[in-house]
């Protein structure tokens, strides 16, 4: 729902973006035009959306991280000087949209160095280039939350393991005696829920000898 709000919301600036653009500049009604101004802008904008709705980060770490690809194409891009950038460096103005936006306009195109040169492929490039740091941010963000599960599910195991051992169980009889009996029944195949209930009841004292297994 969030990426979705942020998707129309940032289109319908894109378009109205276009439309004042064509009420004052002549030549920009191409529909070309329009695509790459809205992936500029998604390049853009969309970092610091993405950062600050996926992540934990303080709202200081969100600004830096949010805004360090505008700074890079600023720095990087060579669109604020068409043609120039350091021998080498400057190879790295095709990772940034704005390039290609700028490789599209009219009475600019001719000064950019390197411009793709068929338009659908300089779209394509575009786009891509457009999801660099989208693709980077979630890949992040999946690789995350899969460690999470990971070792979940590793410490789900390992309660199981030391559960169903017959150290444990004949342990929590000497300790507990009748008390053992919700227990008794434990196996490998206890649940997660079965052990959120077991480790959230901490009042109990048979879920001491629990805590202290781990």
């Amino acid at each position: 729902m969030k990426c979705m709000l942020t998707i129309i919301i940032t289109s319908v600036t894109c378009l109205v973006l276009w439309g004042c653009i064509n009420l004052v500049i002549d030549g920009m009604s191409d529909p070309y035009i329009l695509f790459a101004l809205h992936f500029d802008t998604v390049a853009l904008i969309y970092p610091m959306i993405f950062v600050a709705l996926y992540s934990t980060l303080p709202f200081e770490l969100v600004q830096i991280i949010g805004t360090t690809p505008f700074l890079f194409m600023i720095f990087f891009s060579t669109t604020f000087s068409p043609g120039a950038g350091v021998a080498g460096i400057k190879a790295v103005r095709y990772l940034f949209p704005r390039f290609y936006l700028w490789c599209e306009l009219p009475g600019v195109e001719d000064d950019m160095e390197d411009c793709p040169e068929d338009r659908i492929e300089n779209m394509i490039y575009l786009f891509l280039s457009a999801q660099l740091f989208h693709t980077c941010f979630f890949a992040l963000v999946f690789a995350k939350q899969f460690k999470k599960k990971v070792d979940k599910f590793k410490s789900i195991e390992k309660r199981k393991l030391v559960m169903s051992s017959e150290f444990f169980g004949t342990l929590q009889k000497e300790l507990f005696g009748a008390g053992f009996k919700r227990y008794s029944q434990l196996t490998i195949h206890l649940n997660s829920d079965d052990l959120k209930d077991i480790a959230s009841d901490d009042n109990k004292p048979e879920n001491l000898i629990y805590t202290c297994c781990f």
